[in-house]
């Protein structure tokens, strides 16, 4: 039996060099790779014209957000892939072992319809600022509404194909829609399935280009938008 096609979306801005190991570590481990040039400084150029592995690259012409760049790259594969296939995002920086992929995107395979996040569970040595970011993240999402998910902003996700029209059109432009990803799914009543992998921190985290105060203010209004509401069933054959 033909095995089904695995695809790796990857956003990327202004990465460095670990990103082409990223690309390479897909390609050998049989992925098609869609990675999404999310409006980088012309200084980085290079850098994605030496990723020439990947499949596809996709180009914003201004930073637009990792949501946007997660939308993009969702757009062009409903369009230009055929189902049955299963798609895993995988960021850039090189924090998501491959081993680690490929078991999120076996667990996409055995549930699908499901969404799969690589949860990693920070132990003492992790940076401080993710330590606590994850906790207090966990704890207002946890409490506030129905989700209950350990690891709230793991950028390694997995799902089969019919969860791509679905996942396309959530709202969120920047790191807010991963955010937001789970709480509608969790409303639609689409499973939601943890996957331990492993916690890794390159350089202190320090090529993260998460912006402590902003975009943590976009992740809290988004729970706080979402408090209290109820669960609304969905099957998928009517999203």
């Amino acid at each position: 039996m033909e095995m089904m096609r695995k695809i790796a979306l990857v956003p990327a801005y202004n990465p460095d060099r670990k990103m082409l190991n990223v690309v390479r570590d897909l390609k050998d481990n049989g992925y098609t790779v869609v990675l999404v040039n999310d409006g980088s400084d012309s200084e980085f150029a290079d850098l994605f014209a030496a990723a020439g592995r990947a499949d596809v690259i996709l180009r914003h012409e201004k930073n637009r957000g990792k949501g946007m760049a997660l939308k993009t790259g969702l757009c062009w594969i409903e369009k230009h892939c055929e189902a049955p296939y299963t798609v895993v995002t995988v960021d850039a920086d090189g924090q998501h072992l491959i081993d680690d992929t490929e078991n999120v995107t076996f667990a996409a395979r055995q549930h699908p319809s499901t969404l799969i996040i690589g949860s990693r569970h920070l132990k003492k040595g992790a940076p401080f600022r993710s330590k606590s970011g994850n906790f207090i993240t966990r704890f207002f999402l946890n409490t506030l509404t129905p989700v209950k998910i350990y690891d709230t902003q793991s950028g390694l996700r997995g799902f089969s194909h019919d969860l791509v029209p679905v996942l396309k059109e959530i709202e969120g432009e920047r790191y807010e829609y991963e955010m937001q990803m789970l709480i509608d799914v969790d409303r639609m009543g689409i499973p939601i399935r943890e996957v331990k992998i492993q916690a890794v921190y390159i350089e202190n985290n320090s090529t993260s280009h998460f912006r402590t105060i902003a975009d943590s203010k976009r992740l809290y209004k988004v729970i706080f938008k979402n408090a209290g509401k109820r669960k609304q069933e969905y099957s998928l054959s009517e999203i």
